[in-house]
Formats: structure tokens, C-alpha cells, sequence
């Protein structure tokens, strides 16, 4: 579930509008990015090896004008050119739990996406939110794709295609109406769908969360804030 917000929202998007599930879980992990990357790593995937030295990827938690005020819109971003028209912009992040445990994962994010050319031109094109974890760290892997061209892809399932859903990451839909040069800030949250890893025998987690673009445009996707939710299954 996505939605566009107004300003007035980000104060209570993290720390007021979620007493009901405080009460129900057994951890919770909130992040504003206020102070930093907060140990978040960020990346792009699904593009033919050849394209790389051409996508002008940058990772910044510099302000990004949206419709939220700027004095209210830290966050960490994520930006690259898409010549190829199929690109997956991503941030991922160790977390430390109990050991060989197995908890239903719930998130609440505050996001956005910028076009560097505006609003979407084609009613093709599409640009959809992903969020999920794995048990093992996300790395970049080289693989020979079905053209017999080498890819560059995260070894990870979040679905083939960009509309597509995988085994590791739920597609939370599209959010390509809200994206601009001065794009909407959009809230939402996964309470009505049910995630579930176990850890591994470390107690380690990667959460993930990001954009499958076919849009072929330069992308900054930002994250402004993400709450996640442990609960541990009995």
C-alpha cells in the first residue's frame, strides 16, 4: 500500500501511528537517516556489463527537493542513469537478531523518486517499490543473460521482470505517478502482507528495499524513513 503525503505527516509517520503494532512485536528497528547513512549500503542491478561505466551512479544522503519541506527531508539516495531501460536501485542493511529464529517482517517507509526529465513520457514505462530481506549478504554477481550478453544482478529474488514479484522481496506496486523532477514524498507500510526469514546462525538479517525501474531516465530514489517490525514466530 502506497500513498502520496502532505508535510504535516513526517512527524508522526515513524513515531505515532503505529502504538497498535508497538504493542504486538518483539523488535523494532526505526531509521531517519538524521545522522547518516545509519550503516545502509546502496546499489544498482539487472544491467548489461558493458553499460557500467556509463551509469553515473551516486550514493548520498544529501536533501532532495520534494513535497515535503527540505528542513523535514533527510534521507539517503540513490541515483544513476537507465540507458538500458532496466535497472533495480537498492539500499540494504545487516541487522542483528536471534540466532536461527524465524520472525514475520512488517515495514512503514516514507520514500520518493525523482526524474531527472520530469514525469513519465510512455505509458510503458513503469517504476515499481520492492522491500524484503535475505539471510545472506546482497552482492552483485555476473551472470549470462538469455540474449547470451553478461548481466550484472543481485543474488537475490525479487522477480524477474520489473512488475514481478520474488521469493525474497514483496512488489508493494507501482509508483510511477508520484515521481517528478520535484517528486511527492509516499508513505505506506506492509501490514497486510505477510513476510517471513529466519535468521541465520549468526542472528544476521539484510533488509532491502528499492525501486525496478524501466524508466529510462536518471532515477534518484531516496529514502526518508523505514521502520521495521520483528515479530517472532512461535
Amino acid at each position: 500500500m502506497v500513498k502520496s503525503v502532505a508535510s504535516f505527516i513526517t512527524a508522526l509517520f515513524l513515531f505515532g501511528c503505529s502504538a497498535d503494532m508497538d504493542s504486538q512485536v518483539d523488535l523494532l528497528m526505526a531509521f531517519d537517516f538524521e545522522s547518516g547513512n545509519q550503516q545502509w549500503n546502496g546499489g544498482v542491478s539487472d544491467y548489461p556489463v558493458h553499460f557500467e561505466d556509463s551509469l553515473a551512479v551516486q550514493l548520498s544522503t544529501d536533501k532532495v527537493a520534494n513535497s515535503l519541506p527540505l528542513d523535514e527531508s533527510a534521507g539517503l539516495n540513490i541515483s544513476g542513469e537507465n540507458p538500458y531501460g532496466d535497472l533495480f536501485y537498492f539500499f540494504s542493511r545487516k541487522v542483528i537478531v536471534e540466532p536461527g529464529k524465524k520472525y514475520r517482517l512488517d515495514f512503514e517507509f516514507l520514500i520518493y523518486a525523482q526524474l531527472a526529465d520530469g514525469a513519465v513520457k510512455s505509458l510503458s514505462e513503469e517504476l515499481y517499490l520492492k522491500l524484503g530481506a535475505v539471510n545472506y549478504k546482497p552482492e552483485l554477481e555476473k551472470v549470462v543473460w538469455r540474449n547470451s550478453e553478461d548481466y550484472k544482478t543481485l543474488n537475490i529474488d525479487k522477480g524477474e521482470r520489473n512488475g514481478d514479484e520474488g521469493q525474497d522481496m514483496l512488489n508493494i506496486g507501482s509508483i510511477k505517478e508520484y515521481a517528478n523532477l520535484v517528486p511527492e514524498a509516499i508513505s505506506g507500510n506492509t501490514f497486510d502482507r505477510a513476510f517471513e526469514i529466519e535468521s541465520n546462525k549468526d542472528g544476521e538479517i539484510w533488509i532491502l528495499i528499492g525501486v525496478d525501474s524501466g524508466i529510462r531516465s536518471n532515477i534518484t530514489f531516496g529514502l526518508e524513513a523505514l521502520t521495521v517490525y520483528y515479530t517472532e514466530k512461535k
